[in-house]
């Protein structure tokens, strides 16, 4: 059953444009493979991990994650860091990423101007989309990453890239996420906010849609 906060009646009410979409844990169920390599790490320099953890790292900049890991074990990581972590994640994302329930229902039918906006670099995204057979219902361009940008969510930035470049008014780009950063950075951008939520994150947060599905976000976006 949806789940929608009071405050979203006015949100909704506003026109929808454009769709942007997070890409980790909204179109691919790549989150667990990244949360799986980041553990391996910790594992390895010796530090903790608890368990709040996925909540903090899923969506967060990678950099900080490991800032984080440095912390906790009181010693440098590797300098190539962020290679061994990308050529491990690499390794799964090929060995079985599967999209998330929906994606390519909701993509393949969806009529408004869209676009995808992450933290992840662009050739994570068009390594998970091509391996999912996603990537040909995203138009040429339309993949917008943070490392671009220079900030990383929850900054609003990459969002704004992508509504520019679509040429739509963020007050009418609805934005699809899954994690806090996401979701708190698309709020900072003025835009139309809904969150997959199955596990009660975002309930109560002001001007959030919450939704368990991507078929419930077609719901809303008028796709049958």
């Amino acid at each position: 059953m949806t789940k929608t906060n009071t405050t979203d009646v006015g949100r909704k009410s506003r026109q929808i444009d454009a769709v942007v979409f997070d890409h980790d844990g909204t179109l691919v169920d790549s989150e667990t493979i990244t949360l799986m390599v980041v553990a391996g790490i910790a594992a390895e320099a010796g530090a903790e991990i608890y368990p709040e953890d996925p909540d903090r790292f899923v969506g967060a900049d990678l950099h900080v994650v490991f800032e984080e890991i440095e912390r906790r074990s009181g010693s440098p990581l590797p300098d190539d860091i962020m290679d061994i972590f990308r050529e491990r994640q690499t390794a799964m994302i090929l060995d079985g990423l599967q999209e998330v329930p929906g994606a390519t229902e909701l993509l393949s039918s969806l009529s408004l101007p869209l676009a995808v906006a992450s933290n992840a670099p662009v050739a994570k995204m068009e390594l998970c989309l091509g391996a999912t057979d996603l990537l040909q219902y995203i138009p040429d361009g339309h993949l917008f990453s943070a490392y671009d940008v220079g900030a990383w969510k929850p900054d609003p930035a990459v969002f704004l890239a992508a509504a520019e470049a679509l040429g739509v008014e963020p007050a009418h780009c609805a934005v699809v996420e899954d994690s806090r950063p996401g979701v708190e950075g698309a709020r900072a951008a003025g835009m139309q906010v809904f969150a997959l939520d199955p596990g009660d994150r975002f309930s109560g947060i002001d001007g959030v849609t919450c939704v368990t599905g991507l078929a419930e976000v077609g719901n809303y976006l008028g796709v049958s």
